[in-house]
């Protein structure tokens, strides 16, 4: 009698998630969708993927549709859904993708950076671990607590254009931080004389998020123009 297992978000559902996926992958190279004059490609890590198509999106997308019924998956209809980039964003492992007007010269072009939701998710994860660190001695804190998440989150979004929010979760770990410090100590205020950016940075060894910020909102090389 065989007994089967439903695997949810265990540590081996990537891999099964590849396993099944290649046959999409395999699918879709075979029917050269990728190539013209479909130019229809498929990005995908484990089982999130997008098509990206300029034409025909309803036709593409009955045709991953397909190649899943046939290996008894379906897709999560709430999180299904056929989108004009040219005229609203959508969000991909935890990346925001927008086509917008350049400042500098006006030219569409693709722009890519956190999500709302991963801005949200790294700054619950600050506040809980200094909220919990409040009685560590302040190098464990700063530099095997807080160090860690900002320099994990930083990488995984220094690719995109992602400047302004890397400053904004800088920012707002400082007065994390400056908060925790006030109520520690019983000082008034919200403690921006007694503990400046460069206290942090300098002495305390804070880990610099911005300074991974490889690329800016203008002008950048991962701004991609928009084919006509």
């Amino acid at each position: 009698m065989a007994e089967v297992c439903q695997i949810v978000c265990g540590v081996i559902s990537p891999l099964l998630a590849n396993l099944y996926l290649h046959w999409l992958d395999s699918t879709w190279e075979k029917k050269a969708f990728g190539k013209r004059p479909h130019d229809a490609h498929i990005v995908r890590y484990a089982d999130d993927f997008v098509i990206l198509c300029s034409k025909r999106p309803e036709f593409y997308l009955d045709q991953a549709k397909k190649v899943l019924d046939r290996l008894g998956l379906t897709l999560n209809a709430k999180k299904t859904r056929i989108v004009n980039a040219m005229k609203e964003p959508f969000d991909f492992l935890g990346h925001r993708f927008a086509v917008q007007p350049s400042k500098v010269t006006g030219e569409l072009k693709t722009f890519y950076y956190p999500t709302p939701k991963a801005m949200k998710s790294v700054k619950q994860k600050i506040r809980d671990v200094v909220r919990k660190g409040q009685h560590w001695d302040w190098p464990t804190l700063v530099k095997e607590k807080v160090n860690p998440i900002l320099r994990g989150w930083g990488n995984y979004f220094k690719t995109g254009n992602s400047r302004k929010h890397f400053l904004s979760i800088a920012n707002y770990t400082i007065w994390t931080l400056c908060i925790m410090l006030r109520k520690k100590h019983k000082k008034r205020g919200k403690g921006w004389r007694d503990h400046p950016p460069s206290w942090f940075y300098d002495y305390h060894g804070l880990f610099k998020l911005y300074s991974l910020s490889v690329t800016g909102d203008e002008g950048s090389r991962y701004a991609r123009p928009v084919p006509s």
